[in-house]
C-alpha cells in the first residue's frame, strides 16, 4: 500500500465540512464552484452526487478549511452563484462522533430462548464457575485477553488541556475506534473524575482483574509518571502511557529512518529536546536506552541542569542527574547549537531557523508539538535540516494499536524498554522508499509491531 499524505495535512486546512447543495437543471456550476471555494481560502478534495430531485440533482462537497469562519465564508460565495442553493453544511468532525465512536456488540448471536439460556443464565453458570475454581480460565472463556482500558480524568486532553473526563471522551472513543480497526482490539474509555492521582490508582486496581492491559491516557504530568510508575509496579498486567511511551517509541522508530537519510550512527548523535513533561521524559530514557549519550533536556525556563531550583519537581530533578553531562545552562537556542538532533514535545513556534542553523550540518529536525509546532517543516528545511517532521507525520497510532496487540498476545506482565524498541525497529523496517514512517493504514505495519514486540518479550 503506498504511503499517502493525509488531505488535511497536504490542504494545511484541518476542519472538514460537506457542503450539500440542489444544483438545477441545466446549470454546470462546477468551475463556479471551485472558484468560490478557492477565494475563500477553502480547498476541495471531493464533489460527489448524493441525490436526484425532478428538478435538479444533489450534490455533496468535501471542503477543507481552517474552521467555522472560513466555512461561513465558502457559503456565503456558493449561495450567490447561479443555479446552487445551499441545503445543509454538515461538520463533519461532529456527524462522525454523533452517538459516539464506538459501542459493545455482541459476538454470539441470540435467535432463540436456547441460544439466551446458553449465553446467559442458566448455561452461563457452568462458565463462571469454572473460572471460580481456577481464574486463569478469563482469558480463555471471556473477553478479558483482549480488553484494554483507556483509563484517563481528561487533564492533558490533546492541545485542549484540562477539560476533564467527559468533554475528553471523543477522544478516548476515537482511540477506542482506532485500537478495533488497526489491531482488532478491544479497547474500553474508563472515565476517573478526580485530580487526586492516589484516587485515580486505586480505581485503577479496583478494575484491573476485568482488563488485560491498561493505556494511560491524557493525565498531565507530573501525576501521570506517579500513576505509570506505581500501577506498572502493583499490577500484573502492562500498563502503558501513550503520552510517554507511545510518543518515544514514534521517536525512535522515526530516527532510526532518518539516520539511513543522513547516513550517521545514533551512538554518535548529540541531541536536544525542548519539553520536560511526560513525553519528553520516556523520549530521553528511551533513546539513551537505544545509545544516545549526550541529551540535554529544556522547559520553559531553559535547560534542566543540577543544582538548578527554579521550577523543578522530583521528576525534572531525577532527570537532570541522567542527562546533561557537561552540565551546561542557558536557552533552548543555547542547547541546540552544534547538535545533531532536536526533538519538540513543547510549545508552538519556539524555534527559529537561526536557532535550526546554529545545530550541527544536516541536522534533524522533529518538531512535535501539536497542534502547532515549535517549528514548520517547510522553515526547518529551509534552514538546512536534512530531514524534519511534525506530529502530524508521526503519530502514536503507528505505535499502540500494534504494541498491545503484542504484549496481549504474548499476556506480558509489562511493556518493556526492550519491547518499545523491538516496536520502532519494526515500524522502521516497514517504511517504503523515500518515506519516513510508514503506512498506518496498512495491515502490515500494525503486524509487524505485533509480532516484534511478541518476540521481544521473551514468552
Amino acid at each position: 500500500m503506498a504511503t499517502s499524505e493525509a488531505l488535511h495535512d497536504r490542504f494545511e486546512r484541518n476542519i472538514v465540512f460537506g457542503l450539500v447543495m440542489r444544483i438545477a437543471d441545466g446549470a454546470d456550476p462546477a468551475e463556479a464552484l471551485m472558484a468560490a471555494v478557492k477565494s475563500s481560502g477553502a480547498r476541495v478534495s471531493d464533489l460527489r452526487l448524493v441525490g436526484t430531485e425532478q428538478d435538479g440533482i444533489v450534490q455533496e462537497m468535501m471542503v477543507f478549511t481552517t474552521g467555522d469562519e472560513q466555512m461561513s465564508r465558502v457559503r456565503a460565495s456558493v449561495e450567490k452563484i447561479d443555479g446552487v442553493q445551499v441545503v445543509e453544511v454538515k461538520d463533519l468532525a461532529m456527524e462522525t462522533h454523533k452517538g459516539g465512536t464506538c459501542e459493545m456488540r455482541s459476538r454470539s448471536e441470540i435467535r432463540s430462548n436456547t441460544d439466551l439460556r446458553i449465553v446467559y443464565t442458566p448455561g452461563v453458570a457452568r462458565v463462571c464457575k469454572a473460572i471460580e475454581k481456577d481464574r486463569s480460565l478469563a482469558r480463555e472463556y471471556t473477553n478479558v485477553a483482549n480488553k484494554v482500558a483507556i483509563a484517563t480524568n481528561g487533564t492533558a486532553i490533546l492541545g485542549l488541556g484540562d477539560i476533564g473526563p467527559l468533554a475528553g471522551l471523543p477522544v478516548m472513543e476515537g482511540k477506542s475506534a482506532i485500537f478495533w480497526e488497526f489491531a482488532q482490539v478491544s479497547a474500553e474509555p474508563v472515565l476517573i473524575d478526580t485530580h487526586d492521582p492516589d484516587e485515580f490508582i486505586e480505581v485503577c486496581m479496583k478494575i484491573a482483574c476485568g482488563f488485560g492491559a491498561i493505556q494511560i491516557e491524557d493525565v498531565k504530568a507530573p501525576e501521570c509518571f506517579k500513576i505509570t510508575r506505581e500501577l506498572d509496579e502493583r499490577l500484573s498486567i502492562p500498563v502503558f502511557h501513550d503520552d510517554q511511551h507511545g510518543t518515544a517509541t514514534i521517536v525512535l522508530a522515526g530516527l532510526y529512518g532518518a539516520l539511513k537519510k543522513v547516513g550517521k550512527k545514533i551512538g554518535d548523535l548529540r541531541c536536544a529536546i525542548s519539553g520536560a513533561g511526560a513525553a519528553g521524559t520516556a523520549i530521553t530514557e528511551l533513546l539513551q536506552q537505544a545509545g544516545i549519550g549526550d541529551v540535554v533536556v529544556c522547559d520553559s525556563l531553559g535547560i534542566i541542569y543540577r543544582g538548578r531550583s527554579e521550577n523543578m519537581n522530583d521528576e525534572k530533578t531525577a532527570l537532570a542527574e541522567r542527562t546533561n553531562a557537561d552540565n551546561i545552562r542557558g536557552t533552548l537556542g543555547e542547547a541546540m547549537k552544534g547538535r545533531d538532533l532536536f526533538i519538540g514535545v513543547s510549545q508552538p513556534d519556539i524555534v527559529t531557523r537561526e536557532m535550526v542553523k546554529s545545530m550541527s550540518p544536516a541536522p534533524i529536525v522533529f518538531a512535535l508539538a501539536n497542534p502547532v509546532s515549535e517549528i514548520t517543516v517547510a522553515d526547518a528545511l529551509d534552514a538546512g535540516a536534512a530531514v524534519a517532521a511534525d506530529g502530524r507525520m508521526m503519530n502514536n497510532a503507528l505505535a499502540y494499536p500494534g504494541i498491545f496487540r503484542g504484549a496481549l498476545d504474548c499476556a506480558a506482565e509489562a511493556v518493556t524498554l526492550k519491547m518499545m524498541m523491538a516496536a520502532a525497529d519494526a515500524l522502521a523496517k516497514a517504511v517504503p522508499e523515500g518515506e519516513l514512517m510508514p503506512e498506518m493504514m496498512d495491515p502490515a505495519t500494525h503486524r509487524a509491531v505485533a509480532e516484534a514486540v511478541v518476540e521481544a518479550s521473551g514468552r
